[in-house]
């Protein structure tokens, strides 16, 4: 059998990550909305598919910091062009959100043909013909990338004729051409290929899409870790030597189990489409945000947790070392000699503030990032762990309270009727 001790210390610990966890996904979710990081997203990918723009060689840390930004926009005249298209212009909004965060795959096959064909009639002869001269308006001026080099030409002589809009770059358009062929001119083959050609690349767009958002749980999670003084280490050590505290964060634990669902919180996972307007569900993020605070707020005052110290405190006296008692854990040695007293009140200045803060994360820095990399696995893994874990310790309890097994029990296993 487990040691109860051990599995009541784990429980709190694994609660507290799921408190901080389900925080950091609701943050992640109020700044994804407000950025619109969806719509970039989706933005990047179709850059990526129609645009050879970002295959240029660069280093590796180029691509490192590249890939850590959440915050891309594409704008070169062939994503341009792609996105001014009326039947993927008008499914944005007209205010700050003008990009649509997501769109059908008939969306985009129907629009890449109108882009090829420039709106004109769908014939074999006239997509033979366009995206033959996509391609080779392409490899003679490179508009876009610049793998290769431009070979210069005259100055134009009399009325030069005006510059031919950018439809596709090169590469993608070859690729085009390839799909067109293997349909052999049927154009219902035409565009499943086109909308194949989507939902594959919208598959690797929801992979980028998570590690972005894992990227900002990260970053979250240590802000938080920071901010609360949430020291894996020091949690453990608390719980492990206070009796009191370990049974009251059981106790919360098993409340949060019991009445709550991790499930209920609103759009928070990667493949949630806004599906409401951006006012309400912000609303409902907040409301959620307020109640999980209150449930930290709960939990760290049972654990003496807090990195932000407040204006004042009033401390007493211990009667035995005369030393100063805080109302909770406070690290005296962080705090600067020459603190403003008004007798058992303690004021504490902007600058005391923030270098106490400070002093938390040069002496905690790793326990906050443990804590950082636990709050990055998501609450639904903390959830199912905690549940699965509660389960056992309720069994265990059952068992020891059998009357076989029970202190003093006068039943017993060798006992036999007859």
């Amino acid at each position: 059998m487990l040691n109860n001790v051990a599995l009541d210390v784990v429980i709190g610990l694994l609660f507290i990550y799921l408190l901080y966890s389900l925080l950091a996904t609701v943050l992640s979710e109020i700044i994804a909305t407000t950025l619109g990081l969806r719509a970039r997203n989706l933005k990047e990918a179709l850059n990526r598919m129609l645009n050879d723009e970002g295959d240029i060689k660069k280093g590796r840390l180029f691509r490192f910091l590249d890939s850590l930004n959440i915050m891309k926009n594409p704008k070169n005249p062939v994503i341009n062009n792609f996105y001014n298209h009326p039947e993927i212009k008008y499914l944005g909004s007209s205010g700050v959100f003008r990009n649509p965060s997501t769109f059908k795959a008939i969306s985009f096959s129907k629009t890449i043909l109108n882009v090829i064909l420039e709106n004109k009639p769908f014939t074999r002869e006239e997509m033979d013909k366009k995206l033959r001269d996509t391609i080779s308006f392409g490899l003679n001026n490179e508009p876009i990338t610049n793998k290769r080099k431009t070979p210069a030409t005259p100055p134009p002589q009399g009325n030069p004729e005006p510059p031919k809009p950018v439809l596709l770059d090169v590469d993608t358009a070859i690729y085009i051409r390839t799909l067109w062929q293997d349909s052999y001119g049927d154009v219902d083959k035409f565009k499943f290929q086109l909308e194949a050609w989507f939902e594959r690349t919208m598959e690797q767009a929801t992979e980028w899409y998570k590690r972005k958002i894992q990227i900002v749980l990260l970053i979250l999670g240590f802000c938080m870790a920071w901010v609360f003084n949430a020291d894996t280490t020091v949690i453990v050590s608390k719980l492990s030597t206070d009796k009191d505290a370990r049974e009251k964060m059981v106790s919360l634990a098993n409340a949060y189990i019991e009445n709550n669902n991790v499930g209920s919180v609103p759009c928070t996972s990667g493949d949630c489409r806004d599906s409401t307007e951006t006012k309400q569900k912000l609303d409902s993020l907040f409301a959620v945000k307020n109640v999980l605070d209150k449930n930290i707020n709960d939990a760290n005052t049972v654990l003496g947790l807090g990195g932000w110290l407040p204006d004042n405190i009033v401390v007493t006296k211990d009667s035995k070392t005369k030393e100063d008692v805080f109302p909770f854990d406070v690290e005296e040695d962080l705090l600067p000699e020459n603190l403003n007293r008004i007798g058992n009140r303690i004021e504490f200045t902007f600058s005391n503030k923030v270098s106490y803060f400070f002093g938390l994360f040069g002496r905690h820095f790793w326990g906050y990032f443990i804590t950082a990399l636990a709050i990055s696995l998501g609450a639904p893994f903390w959830f199912d762990l905690l549940n699965k874990l509660m389960k056992l310790r309720t069994s265990q309890k059952e068992e020891s309270n059998t009357p076989a097994t029970s202190a003093g029990g006068n039943v017993s296993p060798l006992k036999r009727d007859g």
